[in-house]
C-alpha cells in the first residue's frame, strides 16, 4: 500500500510539473513565430508553405455558406478528431448541403501546427496520444487539455491575445481560400468554436473579417467565453448551453469584464447590441459521456444530443444564407 501511494504522489507530482511548465513556455510559441526566432515555421509576413489539400466537406462550387470547426481543448490536431466529432460534422454536412465545412485549424497554434507536428516535444505528444488509444485513460485528456487552455489564456490575453489571433485568423483565411471561398464575395463564414476554441474564435474575428472583407458569425457549443473585445467585431454569437455544463460558465466567473457592473466592457455592450443568443440544448454535459455530440443519450422528444445540436446550429446557418 505504501509503494502504491508513492507511485500516486509522483504521478501528481510529474503532472503539477507538466502544468506549470506548460504554463511558463505557452507565450513562447507565439513570440518566436511573431519575431522570427523560430525557423519551424514561416513568420508573420512570409508567403505561407506550398497548400497542402483542404480537410473539407461539402461543395466550393455552389457553397452558400463557409463553416470553419473548431475543435475543443483536448484536440491534437485536426487530423485526429475523435469519432463523435466526425459523426458530428457528417451529419451536420448532410443537414446542410448548401455548406462546405472546413475542418483542417488546430486553433491552440497560430501556425496551425498540431502537437503531432514540427515540435520538438512532438515524440511525447505523440506518446501521449498511442497511451490515450490504447487505455482511454483520463489523465492523459487532463493533460492536453491543459496544455490547450493556456493556450485560450494566450487568445484572451491583452499581451500576446494580439500576436496569436492574428495567426489563427490568417490560418482560417487560408483554409477558406483553399477550400474554393472568393475574397469580396461576402458569404456567409461561420466559425464554430466548441469550449475553450470559442474564446478564440472570438479573439481571431476582427482580424479575420479584415482578411475576408466578409461578416463573421459564431456558433459556440459549450464555449468558455471571456471579455475579449473581439465580440464587437463578431456579427452574432449563438451559444449552445447544456445545463449539466458549468465549464462554460468559467469565462464569467474569471473575467471581470463579463461581470454586469461592468456595464462599459466590451461582453456587455455586445449584449445590449443583442449580438448573442443563448440556447438551452438540455441536460448535456460539456464533454464524455451525455456531452453536445452524444449519439447515445437521448432527449425525453427521442432525439439524441448531437442531433439536437446539428439541428439547432442547422436551423442557425439556414437563416443567414442571402
Amino acid at each position: 500500500m505504501p509503494h502504491f501511494m508513492s507511485d500516486i504522489a509522483l504521478l501528481v507530482a510529474v503532472v503539477l510539473l507538466l502544468v506549470v511548465l506548460s504554463a511558463l513556455l505557452s507565450p513562447f510559441e507565439t513570440l518566436g513565430w511573431w519575431a522570427g526566432w523560430d525557423r519551424r515555421w514561416p513568420g508573420p509576413v512570409a508567403p505561407p508553405d506550398a497548400p497542402a489539400p483542404p480537410l473539407s466537406e461539402g461543395t466550393t462550387a455552389t457553397a452558400r455558406y463557409y463553416l470553419v470547426y473548431l475543435s475543443g481543448v483536448g484536440s491534437f490536431g485536426p487530423k485526429l478528431l475523435i469519432e463523435k466529432e466526425l459523426n458530428f460534422l457528417d451529419l451536420l454536412r448532410r443537414r446542410l448541403p448548401g455548406a462546405l465545412i472546413v475542418r483542417d485549424i488546430y486553433p491552440y497554434s497560430p501556425t496551425n501546427d498540431p502537437l503531432s507536428g514540427r515540435r520538438y516535444l512532438a515524440p511525447f505528444w505523440r506518446l501521449i496520444h498511442r497511451l490515450m488509444e490504447a487505455s482511454g485513460v483520463t489523465l492523459l485528456v487532463l493533460i492536453i487539455s491543459l496544455r490547450n487552455l493556456f493556450q485560450v489564456a494566450i487568445s484572451a490575453d491583452r499581451r500576446y491575445g494580439p500576436l496569436f489571433n492574428f495567426g489563427v485568423a490568417r490560418e482560417i483565411a487560408l483554409a477558406l481560400v483553399r477550400s474554393g471561398y472568393r475574397l469580396g464575395d461576402r458569404q456567409p463564414v461561420v466559425l464554430m468554436g466548441l469550449s475553450g476554441a470559442a474564446q478564440i474564435a472570438v479573439g481571431c474575428t476582427p482580424v479575420l473579417r479584415r482578411l475576408l472583407h466578409a461578416p463573421i458569425w459564431l456558433v459556440s457549443i459549450g464555449g468558455v467565453l471571456t471579455d475579449d473585445p473581439g465580440i464587437l467585431m463578431v456579427e452574432h454569437v449563438l451559444h449552445l448551453s447544456g445545463s449539466r455544463d458549468p465549464v462554460q460558465h468559467v469565462g464569467a466567473w474569471l473575467y471581470p469584464g463579463r461581470w454586469p457592473v461592468f456595464k462599459r466592457s466590451a461582453w456587455n455592450r455586445a449584449l445590449a447590441r443583442g449580438k448573442l443568443t443563448v440556447v438551452d440544448v438540455g441536460p448535456v454535459r460539456h464533454m464524455a459521456q451525455g456531452d453536445y455530440f452524444s449519439r447515445s443519450a437521448k432527449l425525453p422528444t427521442g432525439q439524441s444530443y448531437v442531433e439536437k445540436t446539428v439541428a439547432v446550429i442547422g436551423d442557425y446557418v439556414q437563416s443567414l444564407a442571402p
